[in-house]
């Protein structure tokens, strides 16, 4: 896997890790339990330049590729995949697409306070009714002279609760299928936009999601991010770019699995010797290891082709698959190698399995991902 990072990769690699060790490690168990985000380590990494790696200098970020990005969400998800998801929708889904598609004075009003850890953006596609099936939202918008007013809900937005911007994916009233669409950058404040208290989950606790409402809340065409009506081909490339970074996080979660089970592994003695040196367990280890690159190499082969502009649909939708089942197995495998105590809560295991779990549906289930292989196979 080495050779495909370049010595700035491997250095922000162990930045990063050392950070998020020291930061994230000993809090970890601590924000799962008490369904926290832990901000001071939010703020902390924006003066650090983590959220902003990606985003343009001009901007106050630090220009680096994608893969630098797809690096330091592993390396966060390692310790705390909650927390690395909501960094991630904060520094992809929101500054990385505003930074793309956005006006200068978007990009200059919006980004900043985001990447320097001030405040938190938030990404809203899902709906009650509108999951899976991302075209039958129906949070619309109706034109009023210049002025656009915005009506519906939507459901499962990651950092919504304590979300300051929000960017809002909206059909205008009587449009259908894929046409019709139009991005809304929309702030806390904002009269008729409200949001749910956080809602209580299996995985992934420390990342608060919540419900967005909003209602008659009205804007002008300064909060359009990208074209008029030309939403949802941004959406669709937003959520390619999610999959493959939600790859990343399964693999940060896999990767602290084996970690723990080799620890452990060299540790616990049955039979008087070390469970490392049963066959089966080995044997364990060694699936988890083979898997866990295998997936790990595909991911990172993508991020050039995506800043090339190549179509990656198909090959996100592997990664995230493949990932996330991996990464479920791994999560499986540790609990099974630590015996009792993995099904304590006092050991991470049984974190890695309920925060992997999510990966599985987040993003488009592995159902959907399926489906679009074989879609893309078909053409």
């Amino acid at each position: 896997m080495n050779w495909l990072l370049s010595q700035e990769h491997k250095m922000v690699r162990a930045s990063v890790r050392k950070f998020a060790e020291q930061e994230l490690g000993p809090i970890a168990e601590e924000i799962d339990e008490q369904e926290r985000f832990p901000l001071e380590v939010y703020q902390k990494a924006g003066k650090l330049g983590l959220i902003g790696s990606i985003i343009p200098q001009a901007y106050g970020g630090g220009g680096a590729d994608l893969l630098t990005n797809g690096i330091i969400k592993e390396e966060f998800c390692r310790i705390s995949a909650g927390f690395g998801m909501s960094v991630n929708i904060c520094t992809t889904n929101f500054c990385y697409f505003i930074s793309k598609y956005g006006t200068e004075e978007q990009k200059r009003r919006f980004i900043p306070p985001v990447i320097s850890g001030e405040a938190l953006g938030s990404w809203c596609l899902t709906e009650p009714e509108a999951g899976s099936d991302a075209l039958s939202i129906r949070t619309y918008y109706v034109r009023r002279g210049d002025r656009f007013v915005l009506n519906g809900s939507k459901t499962f937005i990651t950092n919504a609760p304590i979300a300051r911007f929000f960017i809002v994916v909206a059909r205008e009233k009587g449009s259908k299928g894929a046409k019709g669409a139009t991005l809304f950058i929309l702030e806390r404040g904002m009269k008729g936009l409200s949001t749910g208290p956080p809602m209580r989950k299996l995985g992934m606790r420390c990342s608060p999601t919540g419900e967005v409402l909003i209602e008659d809340v009205q804007v002008d065409p300064s909060h359009i991010l990208g074209e008029d009506g030309e939403g949802f081909p941004t959406m669709f490339e937003t959520l390619d770019l999610e999959r493959i970074l939600g790859a990343n996080t399964s693999i940060g979660i896999a990767q602290a699995c084996l970690d723990a089970s080799v620890r452990y592994a060299k540790e616990r003695r049955q039979f008087g010797r070390p469970i490392a040196e049963f066959q089966l367990v080995r044997n364990m280890l060694a699936e988890m290891a083979t898997r866990l690159e295998m997936s790990r190499c595909f991911t990172y082969c993508l991020f050039p082709r995506v800043e090339q502009g190549q179509k990656i649909t198909k090959e996100a939708s592997m990664a995230k698959y493949y990932a996330s089942i991996m990464a479920t197995r791994a999560a499986l495998d540790a609990i099974q190698i630590f015996g009792g105590y993995g099904y304590m809560r006092e050991f991470p295991v049984q974190r890695y399995l309920r925060d992997a779990k999510l990966v599985e549906i987040g993003g488009g289930t592995s159902e959907i991902q399926k489906m679009i292989i074989a879609k893309e196979l078909l053409r």
